[in-house]
């Protein structure tokens, strides 16, 4: 399925323990679109399976895992395209559906980024106008899976903040480019299923669940601090905070000491970012280093 804005696009995807989603994602894309792969957990195998199998498709490997934004920046540094495509792996999407978003982008002049509809998600809050042009609504925010992004524009709102390790890095890429006049976009004729954190291969996914947890909770007060301020980013985050102790306390008196984990690391990564300290967490298990 061929289209002529395929030679003038980048497609994006970050890859941590995500082989089975990746490889399926890559299968399906079509081979004349230029894809980047990020691969975090640093297997070079993994990089010499996907290359020698797919030749439109390079895979970087950072000497140190850095996190999403971070991953998007270096993938857009080492591409010249002009339309940068950022996948969720654990995304469902169809080339039909790339090429109605490209075709939807070369016909409309100024836009931050243009993602696609999610299945089921309810919009009625998000959306700044119900107004539609070129199938497209304005919102202020939608999930991060599928980013269609102008390279030259996304050099004028800095990139992504590489601060941002898991969780919000979408969320302040929209405000930023909000605040300089560039609207972000829904499109409502491209649906998508989004899996959400089945990206990781399944034997990974516990320990995995500590280093989400702690992200979320370091990046939502660092995301309102950032924007708001630091009261409002502590009147955001207090009602996790609150839960995580009431969680913890709990996990002790059930003797729920996985429980107990899980929710510890939510009150470690609000104080770090309370503290200004920087996001630091990773997983310690050797197999997902």
């Amino acid at each position: 399925m061929k289209c002529k804005f395929f030679k003038d696009t980048c497609i994006v995807m970050v890859s941590f323990k995500s082989y089975t989603k990746i490889l399926k994602m890559t299968k399906r894309l079509d081979k004349s679109i230029s894809v980047i792969i990020i691969e975090n957990s640093r297997d070079l195998n993994f990089k010499q399976k996907i290359e020698k199998k797919y030749k439109n498709v390079k895979v970087l490997i950072p000497k140190y895992n850095k996190g999403i934004a971070f991953s998007i920046n270096l993938a857009v540094k080492n591409t010249k395209k002009k339309y940068i495509m950022y996948l969720a792996s654990d995304t469902n999407i169809r080339n039909s559906q790339i090429i109605k978003l490209l075709k939807t982008a070369n016909e409309t002049k100024k836009f931050g980024v243009i993602t696609a509809t999610l299945h089921d998600q309810d919009y009625k809050d998000l959306k700044i106008n119900s107004k539609e042009k070129n199938d497209l609504t304005q919102v202020w925010f939608n999930n991060g899976s599928v980013m269609l992004m102008k390279k030259s524009l996304m050099k004028k709102v800095n990139y992504f903040d590489d601060k941002f390790f898991l969780y919000f890095e979408e969320s302040d890429y929209y405000k930023r480019c909000i605040n300089i006049n560039l609207p972000i976009f829904i499109h409502n004729k491209v649906i998508i299923k989004h899996e959400g954190g089945a990206a990781i291969e399944k034997e990974f996914r516990g320990e995995y669940k500590k280093i989400r947890n702690w992200h979320y909770c370091w990046s939502k007060f660092y995301y309102y601090k950032k924007h708001y301020g630091y009261l409002t980013g502590l009147s955001k985050t207090t009602p996790n905070l609150i839960r995580a102790i009431k969680s913890v306390v709990h996990g002790l008196f059930t003797f729920n000491f996985e429980k107990v984990l899980i929710h510890y690391v939510e009150i470690e990564g609000l104080l770090c970012s309370y503290l200004n300290i920087k996001s630091f967490y990773r997983i310690k298990n050797k197999k997902l280093l």
